[in-house]
């Protein structure tokens, strides 16, 4: 990657500080401001990988832009895929800023974390006291449902989407939904 970069101008800004890639394991997310410097980077890329034998899976690799903008990208020819969304080391990352997918899928995964069968003993039980079931909501549930919460952009709706989570998990361990669904 440092090779790909030696000589190359064009980076954008974020927090004061200028950035061209972002890498985690054997993922390279590379930033930029236009489609040309785009390609040019995504070719100088491809160009010294090859060199050292290592190949782009263009079945892999997408573009994404801000929404509603179109970016025509290529490797060796062959026209990367654009895609609206994508995830991202846990969360979901979309073209528009929105969160809505990603809070959804979040709450999603904190509902499945609160129903599985182990933890659906636990707020069963009638020996286990409320305080404590609370505490477990809190340490076991929550977290899978805030993963990364500190990036969200939090629209009026998707904060009533996790506060009805909130209710409806304090509502399962008291034993509420329980009683109302065998009615």
């Amino acid at each position: 990657m440092r090779e790909a970069l030696d000589g190359f101008i064009g980076s954008i800004r974020i927090g004061g500080r200028m950035l061209s890639n972002l890498r985690f394991a054997d993922d390279i997310i590379l930033i930029r401001s236009s489609t040309a410097e785009l390609q040019d980077l995504v070719s100088r890329v491809d160009l010294i990988g090859r060199k050292y034998n290592m190949m782009i899976n263009i079945a892999k690799t997408k573009v994404m832009t801000p929404k509603d903008k179109n970016c025509t990208i290529k490797i060796q020819n062959i026209m990367l895929e654009q895609i609206t969304t994508f995830p991202c080391l846990g969360s979901i990352i979309s073209d528009n800023t929105s969160s809505k997918a990603e809070i959804r899928s979040r709450l999603n995964k904190g509902q499945i974390a609160g129903a599985s069968i182990n933890i659906q003993c636990i707020w069963k039980s009638h020996s286990i006291p409320v305080n404590t079931k609370v505490r477990l909501l809190r340490s076991l549930v929550w977290p899978v449902a805030t993963y990364g919460c500190e990036s969200w952009t939090i629209m009026k709706e998707d904060e009533q989407r996790i506060q009805a989570f909130k209710v409806k998990s304090l509502r399962q361990i008291m034993g509420f939904l329980e009683s109302k669904e065998n009615k």
